[in-house]
């Protein structure tokens, strides 16, 4: 694989751990083992693996710096690929409660990806009562997003029981050698020049923009004064620690379609109602529900049909969620009309939310950015544009197979920051929707 430039979206996810907050995103799987002669799940997966790799390609890349950091990093194909690194086994102490597998998972979220390796992971975790499987995973978001993700369980997930042959005694793979400080040099050099130039193209644009807003009504300053949010500040725009705490719920997702159809809403809606409800209640009891609607962050996909590239193609829109309604179906109605307002919204917020920036030097500045935004507790002292982020992902709508293993459940784990200390990430998923909800343990 040749070398390939970080855009200054997917870089910007690594200059963000600088702050101490990892920006891995996740999903915990419960499965049901095969009744299958001498079945052993760790090593199924690593079979598994072994055998798509071809097809996940995200999987095989590793990050080279640019020399002396003069640009954004750069994915190369991973020289040498150990399996036993990335595919790890870990065993609950008795009596394997949900509670101890929630608590493992949430102490493995919390750990940041080693960077001289390929930036994912993979856990076994056995030792559940109920004795079901468990296979916590960790990716980068550098490397991708939600809907990046989707496309790569694709490659691995089957329709049907697939058991992969087994391994034959080796788990390191062997790819191609890794560049050398020319070549790296010379395409950190070619991307700067590139990105550099499309930011001078983009100036004329940029300049007409600047005239139109200069007190014209209906103005660009104008559209972002009506549409950006302040959200009331929450017990969740706080500096954040080290730890994490964990919890998932499964909804029948037909239940929540006939609910929608009753109402006239979007499913997405219901979902916002729900989470609405819980942050109703539970602010109640910590610290008092605020007399204005809370402001959500959603991630906005920017892909095109089809697109399954593993990078990362999003922006974030705000939304209102009006807590402060005491009614549940004046709440949905409320949420009904400020989703319908999203578009709207995106439309002005797209092009003053970069997906791209010159990387010149910014694994230094960019980082230094970030330490600055953790240690000065920067994110308490300016007003929260958002309280949490709540993301709805379309997943698969029928029961897949992994590595032999039927998937019962299929939890996503996404980030907490600075400032933004709780996420609630839903995927439907072979009938259900899956809740994984992360904040800081406290």
């Amino acid at each position: 694989m040749r070398l390939r430039t970080l855009s200054g979206l997917d870089a910007g996810f690594l200059y963000l751990e600088a702050a101490g907050t990892p920006m891995h995103v996740g999903s915990l799987m419960l499965l049901e083992a095969p009744k299958k002669r001498g079945y052993e799940f760790h090593a199924a997966v690593q079979a598994l693996i072994a055998e798509r790799l071809p097809k996940a390609r995200a999987l095989r890349r590793k990050l080279v710096e640019a020399p002396l950091e003069l640009a954004h990093p750069m994915w190369q194909e991973a020289e040498h690929l150990d399996l036993n690194h990335h595919i790890r086994y870990e065993r609950l102490p008795k009596p394997g409660t949900q509670a101890q597998l929630l608590r493992k998972v949430a102490d493995l979220h919390a750990q940041m990806l080693p960077r001289d390796n390929p930036l994912w992971c993979l856990v076994v975790i056995d030792g559940l009562a109920s004795g079901e499987l468990a296979l916590y995973s960790k990716i980068h978001h550098a490397l991708l997003d939600g809907q990046g993700g989707i496309a790569l369980a694709q490659a691995l997930l089957d329709t049907a029981s697939h058991f992969p042959k087994p391994l034959s005694g080796t788990e390191v793979i062997h790819v191609e050698p890794e560049a050398g400080t020319r070549a790296r040099a010379s395409t950190a050099a070619r991307a700067t020049v590139s990105q550099f130039a499309r930011l001078i193209r983009a100036v004329p644009a940029t300049l007409k923009m600047a005239g139109q807003a200069l007190g014209k009504p209906g103005s660009l300053i104008g559209k972002l004064r009506d549409t950006l949010l302040l959200a009331p500040k929450t017990i969740f725009n706080v500096q954040i620690g080290p730890e994490r705490a964990f919890a998932v719920a499964s909804i029948d997702l037909a239940r929540v379609k006939r609910v929608a159809r009753g109402h006239g809403v979007s499913l997405n809606d219901v979902v916002m109602a729900l989470v609405a409800h819980a942050l109703r209640d539970y602010l109640g009891k910590h610290g008092g529900v605020p007399a204005e609607p809370l402001v959500v962050g959603m991630p906005i996909s920017l892909r095109g049909a089809g697109d399954g590239e593993a990078n990362n193609q999003v922006s974030m829109a705000q939304c209102p969620l009006p807590t402060q309604i005491s009614d549940p179906l004046e709440r949905l109605a409320a949420i009904h009309t400020a989703t319908a307002s999203i578009k709207n919204r995106v439309s002005v917020l797209r092009d003053l939310i970069p997906t791209d920036f010159p990387g010149l030097a910014a694994p230094l500045w960019a980082s230094g950015l970030s330490r600055l935004w953790a240690h000065g507790h920067i994110s308490e002292r300016l007003p929260a544009l958002a309280n949490l982020v709540i993301s709805n992902v379309p997943g698969p709508p029928i029961e897949l197979f992994l590595a032999g293993a039927r998937v019962l459940h299929y939890y996503p784990i996404s980030i907490v920051i600075h400032g933004l200390a709780l996420n609630v990430t839903v995927q439907s998923y072979g009938g259900h929707l899956e809740f994984g909800v992360i904040r800081p343990r406290t």
